[in-house]
C-alpha cells in the first residue's frame, strides 16, 4: 500500500549525527504544537515542553548528564554527547499522575513524525534523567522551566541529519499476533 503518512513513519530513524544548522523557529513551533495534539489519557494534557536552542544551555545539560552518568558508574564513549550535537532539544516533563509517561511518549512520537515531515530528524533520549543524580533537582527543574509538581521524562534532539538516513534495523520476529 502506498501512503505518504505511512511512508514518512517507515522512513523515520533515530539520528545520532546532526549538522550545526539551526532549526527554524517556525518549524519548532509546528513540532511542539503537533506534540500538544497527541492523545492523552482522559484528555489530561499533563505534559510540559521546554524547547532549548541556546547552545550554552544544551552544553550545560549535557555536562550535568555526563557527570550524573559518571557518578553512577555508567559507561560511555569518551567524547559522548547526550544530544549528538543537535541544535535544538525539547525536554518533556509531566505531572506526577496516572499515565503521564505514556502521554509524554505519544507527544514525543507526534513531534518526531512532525519533525520528519518538515525535513528534520530526531533522536529520543532518556539519559538526561541521569543529571538528577549529581545536582539539586529543584535547581535543574528551575533551569529547565519544569513546573512544580512535574517530573522530567525524556528529551528529543532535533536537527538536520549529518549524512545519509540509516537503513532500518531488522524488526523482532514473533512480536505480533492476530486473533481472528
Amino acid at each position: 500500500m502506498k501512503n505518504p503518512m505511512i511512508d514518512l513513519i517507515m522512513d523515520r530513524r533515530s539520528i545520532r549525527a546532526f549538522t550545526s544548522q539551526a532549526v527554524e523557529e517556525e518549524k519548532l513551533h509546528w513540532i511542539v504544537e503537533c506534540g500538544q495534539y497527541a492523545p492523552t489519557s482522559r484528555n489530561k494534557q499533563n505534559w510540559h515542553f521546554t524547547v532549548i536552542t541556546r547552545p550554552e544551555m544544551i552544553a550545560e545539560i549535557n555536562r550535568l548528564t555526563l557527570e550524573g552518568m559518571d557518578r553512577l558508574g555508567l559507561k560511555k564513549e569518551p567524547d559522548f554527547h547526550v544530544f549528538y550535537h543537535a541544535p535544538a532539544v525539547v525536554i518533556l516533563s509531566s505531572a506526577l499522575e496516572g499515565f503521564s509517561e505514556l502521554n509524554c511518549g505519544c507527544a514525543m512520537e507526534n513531534m518526531a513524525i512532525a519533525a520528519k515531515a518538515l525535513g528534520l530528524d530526531t533522536c529520543i533520549v532518556g539519559q538526561t534523567r541521569f543529571m538528577y543524580h549529581q545536582a539539586n533537582a529543584v535547581d535543574i527543574n528551575r533551569m529547565l522551566k519544569i513546573p512544580e509538581g512535574f517530573e522530567h521524562d525524556a528529551a528529543l534532539c532535533i536537527g538536520y541529519r549529518d549524512g545519509e538516513n540509516p537503513e532500518p534495523k531488522p524488526r523482532r520476529e514473533g512480536a505480533i499476533d492476530f486473533i481472528r
